[in-house]
């Protein structure tokens, strides 16, 4: 979650707006060739020049250009082309809103100056920000204290995440063990003896500290006078979930779930989840209503059999609930034993407009219902099966901690990572589940939300 809410992106977005929206005084004054004297009118024409602004950030990150992930620089063809595509539905978004809001227009020549001003603002500053982006030096020095599976797991996010700025000094070990470090592009420098050297030679001015075994000696009093002098100290669980946004569950000692700020979840945060879901979800039904007749037709029209199918699921402190969908498939999908593609010989097929209605999403509409039941709420853990909740729980550690809430429509592990075919990616779905719980909030569920939209009018993602 604060890999998206760095200080260093909010400041940015935060300024860009405000450039964005004094295109508009400036587009005013370049077609009028005077500025406003009426301090009401300039006020005016500044909050039209803001919902201009606006439209053109909602674009920018439909189109994933505040993402600068991966090992690539950020500046590429591809990132330009991201970019022309955020510009060209920004200004066709605005047009359409001010034909057919044409109180909010600005003036016909002023307008069009704003359009111009901010797309080649908009180009120009991302493409300096991404060129700063390759060309800063890491404002961050990171030294590693032990090579365990995780510390060298968020050695490895680093790296995949250049945009964090940290700059990986190598792992200090204990003299008996050398530890393990491949994988990653960082190397074992010394050992613990030799730790206050290695913090002066490399400039390290950030410790994890992250052991393979709990009761190796730590240099406990170098530790405490580096931290004394301000510098950044934590265990390798709270970096990993800081830079990630999940929860290592492979890895994660249970003392540190026990004592750890998070996983209070007071009754207040519940209520105001039921009063978001509830709200939401009537809005949809409303809007959607239209589109739930028309894929009633459709289903009937299309193949015999029931309309809804519906699927016993595992809700919040292992209620057992009825799922509700869309039936896409020839038989009702409560007799499969996997998915549909993986079952051969099986006479048991997606139909066309059941094809349709997942690729759309259209086939989730229906969990409305559970939602306006109480079954599930709009952001929370997927929820799965009895059956694979059983044999889950055993071989995943903490699996069960994942339905303490209400299950959801969306998730924080859905719009980060998708759908899940394989334990590996189960237990990696299940990191972020953990996190959504553990950091509970609306502002959290916000986020999905918006996220959730974006997955959707893209068409990526689960």
């Amino acid at each position: 979650m604060w890999r998206y809410f760095a200080l260093r992106r909010v400041g940015a977005v935060f300024l860009e707006t405000l450039l964005l929206a004094l295109c508009g005084p400036v587009g005013y004054y370049l077609h009028f060739n005077e500025f406003l004297s009426d301090t009401g009118e300039y006020v005016s024409l500044l909050g039209k020049a803001l919902l201009i602004a606006v439209i053109f950030q909602v674009s920018l990150h439909l189109s994933d250009v505040y993402l600068f992930q991966g090992r690539r620089q950020p500046f590429s063809i591809r990132f330009l082309l991201l970019l022309l595509r955020a510009v060209i539905f920004a200004v066709g978004a605005t047009c359409v809103i001010y034909y057919f809001l044409p109180w909010l227009t600005i003036g016909h020549g002023a307008f069009t100056w704003n359009l111009i001003l901010a797309s080649l603002f908009v180009f120009f500053w991302h493409t300096t920000l991404c060129l700063y982006l390759r060309a800063r030096r890491p404002q961050t020095i990171l030294l590693a204290i032990g090579a365990s599976d995780l510390a060298v797991a968020a050695v490895r996010e680093i790296q995949n995440h250049p945009e964090l700025g940290i700059k990986v000094a190598g792992f200090a070990v204990d003299a008996s063990c050398a530890g393990n470090v491949s994988g990653v592009d960082a190397k074992i420098i010394g050992n613990y003896d030799d730790f206050p050297n290695l913090v002066s030679q490399h400039g390290v001015n950030h410790i994890i500290v992250g052991l393979s075994d709990s009761r190796k000696k730590l240099p406990i009093e170098n530790l405490l006078d580096f931290k004394t002098q301000g510098m950044l100290i934590e265990t390798v669980e709270d970096f990993y979930e800081r830079v990630t946004g999940k929860i290592p569950v492979e890895n994660l000692r249970p003392s540190w779930l026990v004592f750890n700020s998070g996983f209070n979840i007071s009754n207040d945060v519940f209520l105001q989840k039921r009063i978001l879901s509830t709200l939401l979800s009537i809005v949809l039904l409303i809007l959607s209503s239209p589109i739930l007749l028309l894929a009633m037709i459709a289903i009937k029209l299309d193949s015999k059999g029931p309309v809804f199918y519906k699927q016993k699921r595992v809700g919040q402190n292992g209620r057992v609930f009825k799922l509700v969908k869309f039936r896409s498939m020839r038989q009702n999908a409560e007799k499969m034993t996997g998915p549909v593609w993986s079952t051969p010989g099986n006479d048991i097929r997606v139909t066309r407009v059941g094809r349709f209605l997942r690729r759309t999403r259209i086939d989730e509409l229906p969990q409305i219902y559970n939602i306006l039941r109480g079954d599930m709420d709009m952001v929370g853990p997927r929820p799965e099966r009895p059956v694979f909740v059983e044999q889950l729980s055993k071989e995943i550690p903490y699996y069960p901690l994942r339905h303490v809430v209400r299950p959801g429509v969306t998730g924080w592990a859905q719009v980060n990572y998708g759908y899940a075919n394989k334990l590996e990616q189960t237990v990696e779905k299940l990191q972020y589940d953990l996190f959504y719980i553990k950091n509970l909030s609306m502002v959290l569920d916000l986020m999905v939300i918006f996220e959730t939209v974006k997955t959707v009018l893209v068409r990526k993602g689960s």
